[in-house]
This record gives structure tokens, sequence and C-alpha cells, in this order.
């Protein structure tokens, strides 16, 4: 039996690559239009958050806002936002139209403290642990435990 190899086809010579990803941008645009999407903004979160549902496909994808309302930085769950490197996807043009038609609650301060406190909880626990790396050594070499070696 016979195998045939196919190989992928290289990208014409002269295309503009700043052309083609403001066309991809402007599908999505169009795509999440067009499309039946369900948007429901979740609330409690630290940063402007939606779900996106597509009853027909049966999918559903979570999109994060840092920067509400700007869309830069904007994150969505799907295989489309992450494997195309665009920046955008049609769950989050379709969330972003809808949180500006619908402007979301302010996002959830987080559990109150700042990050100076923070690092000083972090500080606070790590005055617990033995400086000697003879003992973590020790500590960490049960069964399917980590084991630290020292270097000489």
């Amino acid at each position: 039996m016979s195998s045939i190899r196919r190989e992928r086809t290289p990208p014409p010579p002269n295309v503009d690559r700043r052309r083609s990803e403001a066309e991809a941008r402007a599908e999505r645009r169009v795509r999440a239009v067009e499309e039946t999407l369900e948007v429901r903004p979740l609330t409690g979160r630290p940063y402007v958050t939606a779900e996106v549902r597509n009853p027909v496909h049966e999918t559903h994808y979570t999109t994060y806002f840092p920067g509400f309302p700007d869309r830069e930085g904007a994150l969505c769950t799907c295989e489309d936002f992450a494997r195309r490197g665009i920046g955008t996807c049609k769950h989050i043009e379709a969330a972003g139209l809808f949180l500006s038609e619908h402007p979301p609650p302010p996002p959830a301060k987080p559990d109150g403290l700042q990050v100076e406190e923070r690092w000083a909880e972090i500080d606070r626990r790590e005055e617990g642990w033995p400086t000697d790396p003879r003992a973590l050594a020790l500590k960490y070499r049960g069964p399917g435990s980590a084991l630290y070696v020292r270097l000489r």
C-alpha cells in the first residue's frame, strides 16, 4: 500500500500579516453578531468576566476583560482564541458588545488584603521553614515525593 505524504502549503509570498489579522478580527465580529450566542455576566470576580454559550453547538466559554471597557488584553477559554493568536474571538466580541450595552457591576475586590499585607503573610509563613537544606531533603524523601539532592 502506498502512502501519500501531504505537505503544508507555504503562505503566499507578499501577504501583509497586519491586513490578514484585521480581516480575521472583522470576521470574528461578524460571527459574533450573526451566530446565536448567549452572554451571561459573571459577578464576584476581581475583573469583568462573562460566560458565552452557543446553544446550537452546545458549547460554553468564559471570557475575561481585565481592562474593561478596553478589549485589549481580553482572554477567552476557546480553542480559536488560543490557536489563532489574533487577540480576539467571536466570544470576546459577543461579550464585549453585550457588556458595552449592559454595563456590568464593578468587579469584586480581592479578599481585602493589600499587596504589602500579602507579602507580610508570605514572609511570616516562610519563617517556620528550616534554613538547613539537608532538613528539607530529609522531609521530601518519602515515597512519591520530590527528591532534593545536595549538589557539590
